[in-house]
């Protein structure tokens, strides 16, 4: 009997799972399940060809066709597989859980090694993400971290989570910054549909936490949509201040970007995007010295003529701020949160508002 695994059980247990995604490499790049490798049954030249025989001269053909492209390499798709799983149990899957998954689950079975068919494929996943993220509500109370461009507000949900704290990473998970420089070194953003798998597990993981530590974002972080419960919950939070000197700044900023790329070039490229803003003789001149490795000088008047004017505009007044919080030092900044929110949850459980 084919051992099936729903999607309910596999998210309840993933750790102990090894997941194969055994479509094309196309298909894999515009969204899969988070943490599975791909190990295709077909290239994408491959997959268009047996398709095209599908339609052309039946399922029969197709499926003939299909089996002189991947016999060949089907012993090292095994071996491969039983290298990644490294003692996890292997679940394969496909776009509904049909055919290609199949028929390397009965290669498995066949040679005598356990897995599981994932019952659906990554439809079947998708949906259930969309069905979560639908009626999904933020319940527990929220801390969003606020501050100018090169403060450290990722720098310091990192730290909160090195301490513990429940926190989600927005920009992480979106793999982009959110800003006109948002993208570069970290190759592609993700795409929506991938934004949400991985949203969905970070919830998942915060689900029975007190509290819960974001980044303040706008309604997008690059090229993904925030789904209008997380971004009103934000909004509606309480928001913390993080403060740093302008020369810290531009020292996170210039570690943040120099080196990520052998060619300054696309920094280059994203300051002359900025020319509605700033006017396209500055934005050369910017251009100029970054190709230059003028990175400090480039970087002061980005922070102090676009971002901190820009991003002042948008700020609330300090007074409605929970905290102002000093953040030249990392690791005490984080402290000082976990301290500011603490005190928060403790007045609060005292006059049984939370």
């Amino acid at each position: 009997m084919k051992s099936l695994l729903t999607v309910e059980q596999f998210i309840k247990n993933r750790e102990q799972y090894l997941l194969v995604d055994v479509r094309s490499p196309g298909e894999f790049s515009l969204a899969h399940i988070p943490g599975a490798v791909n190990i295709p049954l077909f290239s994408d030249e491959e997959r268009a060809l047996v398709g095209t025989t599908y339609w052309k001269e039946g399922t029969d053909r197709a499926k003939l066709v299909g089996l002189s492209l991947v016999g060949p390499r089907l012993p090292g798709m095994v071996e491969e597989m039983l290298e990644s799983a490294a003692g996890r149990d292997i679940v394969l899957y496909c776009w509904r859980g049909g055919m290609r998954s199949g028929s390397v689950f009965s290669v498995m079975e066949a040679l005598g090694y356990p897995a599981w068919q994932l019952v659906g494929g990554y439809k079947a996943f998708r949906r259930h993400v969309v069905r979560y993220l639908k009626s999904a509500k933020i319940k527990m109370p929220v801390f969003v971290l606020n501050g100018l461009t090169g403060v450290g507000k990722t720098l310091v949900i990192k730290e909160l989570q090195r301490k513990g704290a429940p926190t989600i990473d927005l920009e992480r998970l979106a793999n982009h910054r959110g800003s006109a420089f948002g993208g570069i070194g970290l190759g592609k953003p993700r795409t929506q549909k991938d934004f949400e798998a991985h949203l969905f597990f970070a919830l998942k993981e915060i689900e029975n936490a007190p509290y819960v530590l974001l980044e303040g974002e706008g309604k997008k972080v690059g090229p993904v949509v925030l789904p209008d419960f997380l971004y009103s919950a934000m909004h509606q939070g309480e928001h913390i201040l993080l403060e740093a000197d302008l020369e810290i700044r531009v020292d996170r900023i210039i570690k943040e970007y120099h080196g990520i790329d052998e060619s300054v070039e696309p920094l280059a490229d994203a300051a002359l995007m900025l020319q509605k803003k700033l006017g396209q003789k500055k934005c050369s001149a910017l251009a100029t010295q970054i190709r230059q490795g003028e990175l400090r000088p480039a970087a002061m008047a980005l922070c102090s003529e676009y971002y901190d004017q820009y991003y002042r505009d948008s700020q609330q007044n300090k007074g409605h701020y929970l905290a102002v919080v000093d953040v030249n030092d990392i690791q005490r900044g984080a402290a000082v949160i976990l301290a500011v929110v603490t005190e928060y949850l403790q007045k609060g459980e005292s006059s049984g508002s939370i």
